[in-house]
């Protein structure tokens, strides 16, 4: 069965072994630019939007390459035994740090309702089987966080099937920078029951001072004590920052792995342009002393 799902999932996901949105998040995407003004953002702006142009340069250039590495990330591990498990508990629960426009949160949510929809068809689950997800969204900028509700909000309104099976249980949001905001984290964590999915996206900086790291890793190892007892922990960033990322995963007493990805161009003017390039992620329990690795 696990075979037959991850095949599944993985066509629906990444036909050809070329990642692309679904009709959906195109939909969604397409409507949200629509809403912002085409104005000129400098290259700063474009990875990380203080302004509406800035959100439209980011979601036109950036926005699909952080979902696409998020799902790469993430699909085996929500097909997994501890995954199915938290799933067939019925609530999901996505802590989403540097969340942007909810780009991590709607990855997963795309990722979960391919698979109940699947397990649903299979006969695998049986009845109305639907999942609830609370999302905890946390950025500093607060067009971040106005879009990503909204992104949210409209996904549940034009998902069509996909509200059979996915639905917003709540979202939460904090504009405190992390790790200076985890006594809000730890009190959200304690009032919901723990994340079950604590994503890290292109949050890390190249600090000059080891203290700023230093906090960091202490940042993220308080993550881990707030992750449920089947959770997962992912950091992601780019190639760029290789030292970083490396560093940051060693103090934190993990592993740091490039991955590799094609995705499908949204460009208006060609949809059928390829683009591989790579990446580097760090996914781990954190209640095991090993790095998940495939």
């Amino acid at each position: 069965m696990n075979d037959t799902l991850q095949d599944r999932v993985k066509k629906d996901l990444c036909p050809d072994y070329i990642w692309q949105l679904s009709r959906v998040m195109k939909s969604l995407l397409k409507h949200q630019i629509g809403r912002l003004p085409r104005k000129k953002a400098s290259e700063d702006e474009t990875r990380y939007p203080e302004t509406p142009e800035g959100m439209r340069a980011f979601l036109e250039v950036f926005f699909a390459r952080h979902f696409f590495q998020v799902q790469n990330s993430l699909v085996k591990y929500l097909e997994s035994k501890d995954g199915l498990s938290i799933l067939k508990e019925g609530h999901l629960r996505i802590l989403d740090i540097g969340s942007g426009p909810a780009v991590a949160s709607l990855a997963i949510t795309e990722i979960v309702a391919c698979i109940v929809e699947h397990l649903v068809h299979s006969s695998v689950w049986r009845g109305n089987k639907k999942i609830r997800v609370t999302y905890v969204l946390n950025d500093t900028e607060g067009i971040c966080l106005g879009v990503a509700r909204t992104m949210l909000g409209n996904y549940f309104k034009m998902g069509g099937k996909h509200g059979k099976w996915i639905t917003c249980a709540r979202t939460l949001t904090s504009q405190r920078a992390f790790p200076d905001n985890m006594s809000q984290l730890q009190q959200i964590a304690g009032n919901i029951g723990g994340y079950d999915i604590a994503v890290l996206s292109y949050v890390l900086t190249p600090l000059k001072e080891n203290a700023g790291l230093n906090a960091l890793a202490v940042g993220l190892s308080d993550v881990d004590g707030l992750c449920s007892s089947k959770g997962q922990v992912l950091v992601l960033q780019d190639r760029f920052r290789t030292p970083l990322v490396r560093k940051i995963a060693g103090l934190i007493g993990r592993l740091a792995r490039k991955e590799e990805l094609t995705q499908r161009l949204n460009h208006a003017s060609n949809e059928n342009d390829k683009y591989t390039y790579s990446y580097y992620t760090c996914l781990y329990s954190p209640g095991r002393d090993e790095a998940v690795c495939e």
